[in-house]
């Protein structure tokens, strides 16, 4: 065979078979789930430093991972559209935040199908009450404004869109400021207005869960005192761990004690962020699917003898355990028992398959048992902050750390 020939029907061969790899594309999205942040500071990731590489998340998972409107644009979380746009032009590095929605995005784009876009965002405002987050508040209607926008982007390539949940992150303002108000009523009644709205807007039919997380800022609010036999910083946590296991609408995200926050104050560090996102898509990806292989560490039952008091756990294929290294160890690993005048009565603390037993000074009869209800004067996190040491560990799980509580002993 002449040598030109043979080059050039190697060529046309060559060229033939990258015609035939490139007309091989991936399969194309035909379902959009979308699952926002919202809440205050902590939402928006103020303070935390970047880690995930924004500018590349689309591509990276092949354009199945987007911001709001579908877009590739992340971060610069603001609770006005403009601001934001602003702070994205400008690149502003200090304003460049790690945040939980981008490891969450993540988490999903690597576990669902080809065939499901991930949309993720922030949304809300810093240093605000819950008052001024729910329906009538702007921080609200910009919520629902950058969903909707989702939505119609999703309508015009054709793709299915809907929201299976939302991740709840706000609670500090209200705990720091006093707010005194019936945090739970409010928190219930967003739940089942933001559920409402966004059913009407997607025309979904499968109801939007609120995976939330507790807040853990006790300690840096200035009138707490653990042994408060009323103690109103602890009411903030509690509610929301109630709606966790009494609520439909509500599934178990995560405590926040156990990670690292900015200077131990108010804010989670870079790494923490990436950890709550990475139990919100655990959580979301339940819902997704419909199925249950996690639902949060609480007690199941509180009960007593004289002076000892006996909480109870479900463990599942699970086991309970103490951890005196990811958190620095509490007094009686973080369990306490207060008397309604205001003492902590609790002496030593031991764990029995399923059961932790505390003992106490005195009977128990009509006092507080309190999980993560402590820490010291103006801190928070692993180190210094309200805080605990239980936690159940699963083989192939991420350990479920315990909610804090605050229960009256029957």
């Amino acid at each position: 065979m002449n040598p030109l020939f043979r080059t050039i029907s190697v060529m046309l061969l060559c060229s033939t078979l990258l015609s035939m790899m490139s007309c091989r594309e991936e399969p194309k999205a035909k379902v959009v789930v979308c699952v926002p942040v919202y809440g205050q500071s902590l939402a928006l990731g103020e303070e935390a430093a970047i880690i995930t590489d924004i500018d590349n998340l689309t591509e990276k998972y092949n354009g199945r991972l987007v911001g709001e409107s579908l877009d590739d644009g992340f971060g610069y979380y603001e609770n006005t559209g403009w601001k934001q746009y602003v702070k994205r032009c400008l690149r502003l590095d200090s304003r460049r935040y790690e945040n939980s929605c981008f490891a969450m995005g993540e988490a999903l784009a690597s576990k669902l199908g080809s065939d499901t876009m991930v949309c993720v965002f922030a949304g809300g405002r810093g240093a605000t009450p819950i008052e001024q987050l729910v329906k009538g508040g702007e921080p609200y209607k910009s919520l629902l404004d950058n969903i909707g926008k989702s939505y119609e982007k999703a309508c015009e390539k054709g793709l299915e869109f809907y929201v299976p949940a939302i991740c709840w992150m706000q609670g500090e303002s209200d705990m720091y400021d006093y707010t005194w108000v019936n945090y739970k009523a409010l928190l219930k009644q967003f739940a089942d207005d933001v559920n409402r709205d966004i059913k009407l807007l997607t025309h979904q039919h499968d109801d939007v869960k609120i995976i939330c997380y507790q807040s853990c800022c006790l300690a840096k609010c200035l009138k707490f005192r653990a042994t408060d036999y009323d103690c109103y910083e602890a009411t903030i946590p509690q509610a929301q761990l109630e709606l966790i296991i009494g609520d439909s609408l509500f599934e178990a995200g995560t405590p926040i004690y156990f990670l690292d926050f900015v200077n131990h104050k108010l804010h989670l560090a870079g790494k923490g962020q990436q950890t709550v996102g990475r139990y919100n898509a655990m959580s979301a990806l339940d819902i997704i699917r419909h199925t249950t292989s996690r639902s949060g560490l609480y007690p199941s039952s509180v009960s007593a003898h004289d002076d000892k008091a006996y909480v109870t756990f479900r463990t599942g294929s699970g086991h309970l355990a103490f951890d005196t290294i990811q958190v620095k160890m509490a007094p009686n690993y973080g369990f306490s028992v207060i008397t309604p005048d205001g003492r902590d009565i609790a002496t030593s603390v031991s764990l029995r398959d399923s059961i932790v037993e505390i003992s106490a000074s005195e009977s128990v009869k009509g006092c507080k048992v309190r999980y993560a209800v402590n820490g010291d004067k103006g801190k928070s996190g692993r180190f210094y902050g309200a805080r605990g040491n239980l936690s159940l560990r699963k083989a192939g799980h991420l350990p479920e750390w315990c909610y804090m509580f605050s229960v009256v002993v029957p």
